[in-house]
């Protein structure tokens, strides 16, 4: 078992999203981990984490249980 975690992407506090550089770091992410053999996804119920995962499930037609 090999346990990978991946801390959000720049977030926006106020909003408990990302910036805009955030979302552009998120692509980046989610286009790497689309070459990982990845089972699970978790992932933390905040805005900002939510949004970063939302990137990489949705390119790998995945979905995350939430810690």
């Amino acid at each position: 078992m090999r346990l990978i975690l991946i801390r959000h992407a720049e977030p926006d506090y106020v909003r408990d999203s990302l910036t805009e550089k955030g979302w552009r770091e998120a692509e980046l992410l989610s286009e790497r981990v689309s070459g990982w053999d990845v089972t699970e996804f978790f992932c933390s119920p905040l805005g900002r984490a939510k949004d970063t995962a939302s990137k990489t499930l949705k390119k790998n037609e995945s979905d995350c249980g939430y810690c």
